[in-house]
């Protein structure tokens, strides 16, 4: 098969979300449906609404009244409310009642928007990672593991692309002023491996000095409440771990990081 340019990739990308996006007009709100899949595998839909001469993007409520239906109680849960701060952090998004939102304009609104879909894909990734055995923060996990081994970074950096800003869940910095930048993936699927296909897609030719690496959560972590003491490991599609490789520099599993190669993640 004849190699494909980087430009096509891109144009090929881009052509795929804009056939599959879908727009309809319900009252001073147009609601956009993606191909981005809620817990039920329905499509996430994106709510525009004008504000104060601007524009408020929201999800309706709909992600949160998902981890309820999921049996998340939130609101009974300090430590939930904080792993919800954390994942839509440095997303520019913030909860106001039960729905998600962020203010845009007609300049930045791709970019909000891009902004609102990576915290709702966060929060499923987290949680569907989670429910019903394992009720660890994947992202906590990794942050705790990397201070075990004394390792420098920085976390929840946003980093300009060629068209919207990217959220970067560890920036670890390399000799010669480069850097790794990292993205977790707590619940690996194609869909999400797509949208994060897209983030290095971008940050290849805006920021072609850094590493991109990818860590995979293949584990479910043991329910203290049922008394467990051993993970349970999972698989992950071919075509998800195809998808990742494409664009970037390492792919980790979770389940590896006692082996001696997993220390690549963060050594110069």
């Amino acid at each position: 098969m004849a190699a494909v340019s980087e430009l096509d990739l891109g144009l090929a990308y881009a052509d795929w979300l804009r056939a599959r996006l879908t727009t309809v007009d319900r009252g001073q709100a147009r609601v956009l449906n993606t191909p981005f899949l809620d817990p039920f595998n329905d499509g996430i839909n994106v709510y525009i609404e004008p504000k104060d001469g601007g524009l408020v993007l929201h999800d309706n409520g709909d992600t949160i009244d998902h981890l309820i239906c999921l049996g998340v109680n939130i609101e009974d849960s300090e430590r939930r409310k904080a792993l919800i701060q954390r994942a839509i952090a440095g997303c520019a998004v913030e909860i106001c009642g039960e729905r998600l939102q962020t203010l845009a304009n007609s300049g930045n609104l791709p970019q909000r928007l891009h902004y609102l879909l990576t915290a709702i894909l966060r929060l499923n990734d987290l949680w569907m990672s989670a429910v019903p055995r394992g009720w660890a923060d994947f992202f906590a996990l990794v942050a705790e593991f990397l201070d075990q081994h004394d390792v420098l970074y920085t976390a929840n950096v946003s980093i300009p692309g060629k068209t919207v800003e990217h959220p970067i869940d560890f920036v670890i910095p390399l000799p010669k002023r480069k850097k790794r930048l990292v993205k977790l993936i707590g619940d690996p699927k194609p869909q999400t491996a797509k949208v994060l296909s897209f983030t290095w897609l971008e940050l290849r030719e805006s920021r072609s000095e850094a590493e991109r690496v990818v860590v995979l959560n293949d584990v479910r972590t043991p329910d203290p409440i049922e008394e467990e003491t051993e993970e349970e490991f999972r698989r992950i599609s071919d075509q998800t771990i195809t998808i990742l490789r494409g664009y970037s520099t390492d792919v980790y599993r979770w389940s590896e990081r006692s082996q001696p190669h997993f220390e690549r993640l963060w050594a110069a």
